[in-house]
């Protein structure tokens, strides 16, 4: 039986925070939930964003998919709802065709919660968000999938892979070929490889090279997608979210980066930068700070470039276990170069619970952040929003920025309020810097050195109340604030 498929304009009112030439904050809001997965720019300069929207008790449930689109400028232009009776619906991947339209990777799935009776959906669509063809393509009525994602392939071709997984068997990936016409041009589903699915590419010769979600290696699928070769990574990067081919074979890679054996410098912010699809003979590799659950990488793209010589790695800092934490959070933005040395971190938030979904480079040089925004001070449901900034290649807002709401850093410190402890996060241009905490009558109370990106500060021995820090260095570093112990 063939879905119903209706299309309905979104009644989310945007708040347009921002218009600049070069830099915005915008921020799409409803009286739902709006998430975002994806981001893309044309070449004119207009941002495209896909995702989906869902009841405000519930983040996870995709009950309609969502498009939208601004101009270079964050002003809102248009945005759509896309929803199937009885079925939940997101749209994932924005992928460029040939002939200047876009194809849009959509996964549906059932409202039991358990993601059966699943689908892929896919959509060409023009400029003007308008629909020109659609196909779906059903899955088993008991394999479980979440999400997948589409890249682009060999002539004119795109990929779609993801994870699956029959109960109470291990997660498996599959892929799907399909052409611009949105046909199935082959797939397969690896049944017998435990490969949760993390990112794909098809090198020139036909090959797959697969990065598992959560496993320390790659993986080559043979051009007959029947052989499956395993080859293991030059360091251990848990949990990839971001990576981008600069050439055929050479390729950079984030994630969460823990050493084997554990040890006492264990670093949270990994990254490679790899010469090879396989062979780990020749690479780079950095990595930034004591490891922290607080940190996280973007959950669906942490790195992007368009020159490998402004690198752009993205994620949030001060984190909870879900999406509506009730204490600021911030993104943080690291650029490197071409030989991974840092030039420059800032951190952006502060007013609220801001989670960051993807990263990506812009054609003038800047960037694209992505996310999510809980305003847990000014709701009474938990209920996010779509959160999209725009920042110059020094990760900076120009011109007027009167209506800019979010804070820009290079050093936070959190809980704030807090007790016992407190922690200090130093961007990581800064290898080394000095925290001061004064009470009210200007009286120093603590002063601590701190090497590196983390600090942890013991206040125990401070009386309840409000303090004024200073966070300092030769090297230009000045951050200055109210922390207050409870």
């Amino acid at each position: 039986m063939r879905s119903i498929y209706t299309i309905v304009i979104i009644l989310a009112i945007p708040f347009y925070l921002s218009a600049q030439t070069t830099t915005f904050e915008y921020l799409l809001s409803s009286p739902k939930n709006e998430r975002v997965i994806d981001i893309y720019e044309s070449d004119n300069g207009e941002i495209y964003f896909s995702g989906f929207i869902s009841d405000h008790w519930d983040y996870r449930i995709q009950r309609n998919a969502l498009l939208g689109k601004i101009d270079e400028y964050g002003q809102f232009i248009d945005s759509i709802v896309v929803s199937y009776p009885e079925m939940c619906f997101a749209f994932t991947s924005i992928i460029p065709t040939e002939d200047s339209m876009f194809i849009l990777d959509g996964t549906k799935n059932d409202t039991s919660g358990q993601f059966q009776n699943a689908g892929i959906v896919l959509t060409k669509f023009k400029s003007d968000l308008s629909f020109v063809e659609k196909k779906e393509y059903t899955f088993p009525p008991d394999y479980k999938v979440q999400l997948h994602f589409a890249y682009k392939s060999q002539s004119n071709r795109f990929l779609v892979a993801g994870a699956f997984n029959l109960t109470p068997d291990p997660t498996k990936t599959f892929v799907y070929q399909f052409n611009e016409n949105l046909d199935s041009l082959r797939a397969k589903f690896f049944l017998d490889n435990n490969l949760f699915f993390g990112g794909l590419k098809e090198l020139s010769n036909s090959k797959l090279w697969i990065l598992p979600a959560i496993k320390f290696n790659y993986v080559i699928i043979d051009s007959t997608w029947s052989e499956v070769t395993e080859y293991d990574m030059p360091v251990f990067i848990n949990s990839a979210y971001g990576f981008e081919w600069d050439t055929d074979t050479s390729f950079y890679l984030v994630g969460e980066y823990f050493p084997v054996p554990p040890a006492e410098d264990n670093k949270d912010i990994g990254i490679i930068r790899q010469f090879h699809p396989t062979d780990t003979s020749g690479f780079l590799f950095k990595s930034w700070g004591k490891i922290d659950t607080v940190d996280h990488p973007a959950v669906w793209g942490a790195l992007d470039f368009k020159t490998k010589d402004s690198v752009y790695i993205g994620g949030a800092t001060n984190l909870g276990p879900n999406y509506y934490g009730t204490w600021p959070s911030w993104y943080f933005v690291i650029q490197t170069d071409s030989m991974l040395n840092v030039r420059w971190e800032r951190f952006y938030g502060g007013d609220a619970y801001y989670l960051m979904q993807k990263i990506i480079t812009t054609n003038d040089g800047g960037c694209l952040i992505a996310g999510t925004r809980y305003d847990y001070q000014n709701t009474t449901e938990e209920e996010l929003d779509i959160h999209i900034l725009k920042l110059n290649n020094e990760g900076l807002f120009v011109g007027n920025q009167n209506d800019i709401n979010i804070e820009i850093r290079e050093a936070i410190i959190f809980p704030n309020p807090g007790t016992n402890n407190l922690k200090v996060r130093i961007a990581a241009q800064y290898p080394l810097s000095t925290f001061e905490l004064y009470d009210i009558n200007g009286k120093q109370v603590l002063t601590e050195q701190i090497t590196g990106k983390w600090g942890d500060i013991n206040t125990s021995f401070l009386k309840a109340g409000t303090y004024v820090y200073r966070i300092h260095n030769v090297e230009g570093l000045f951050e200055t604030g109210k922390w207050v112990k409870q």
